[in-house]
């Protein structure tokens, strides 16, 4: 896998970026339009050095490289496409009609209305996105409502959330307690190995939701 491509960044076209490595190659990566604009507000200087992360795209008559600013877009880009119907363009399209915070506030509030008016998406697709993706990609509540939210994904107390999740606790319940308790057990919970952790925490979150 190529996990990134540094590099002067030569060419940004409203599609794609072209980096020119130092052993001489030049890449012709595919992006959005976020990727693009923040690229495009680099510097001159800044230009000549860019780290443009990827997902590679092997066909049988094809390779395609897609390039993404952050690992987080790049994520997005993956996750878009577990959904049935999205392909990676199709991917690299929505990122580029919607930002990621609107994305995900808009499925944590299950908007099918603001998701359907994304280039790519429609209605059937926006249900489909809200049922797929709602309590896999995580908000930081605390900072929902003024759409500086932050994405979590692969928590390492994704699995314990979850469980609660699927016995009918609201999503955004269990998270606030969950972040309410590794704050205030800060101290007790540091340097503890994944199972202990959660066998400290189980206790205290069955009492807060109880």
């Amino acid at each position: 896998m190529i996990n990134a491509i540094n590099g002067a960044a030569i060419e940004i076209a409203n599609d794609s970026i072209t980096v020119l490595t130092l052993s001489g190659v030049e890449y012709s990566i595919e992006i959005s339009q976020r990727t693009r604009d923040k690229f495009l507000n680099l510097s001159k200087e800044e230009r000549e050095s860019v780290r443009v992360f990827t997902v590679l795209q092997h066909r049988e008559d094809s390779m395609t490289l897609f390039g993404f600013y952050d690992k987080e877009e790049r994520y997005i880009f993956n996750e878009l496409q577990t959904v049935p119907g999205i392909a990676a363009r199709g991917a690299l399209k929505i990122l580029s009609g919607i930002s990621i915070e609107d994305l995900m506030i808009a499925l944590d509030r299950q908007d099918v209305k603001t998701l359907a008016k994304v280039p790519g998406i429609g209605a059937k697709t926006a249900q489909k996105l809200i049922l797929q993706l709602r309590n896999e990609l995580v908000l930081d509540l605390d900072q929902l409502d003024d759409k500086e939210a932050k994405l979590s994904p692969k928590d390492e107390l994704k699995d314990l959330a979850s469980s609660f999740i699927e016995l009918g606790y609201d999503r955004r319940l269990v998270q606030r307690e969950l972040n309410t308790i590794l704050e205030e057990h800060k101290v007790e919970l540091e340097g503890l190995s994944q199972k202990k952790k959660e066998e400290k925490i189980l206790p205290l979150l069955i009492k807060r939701l109880s």
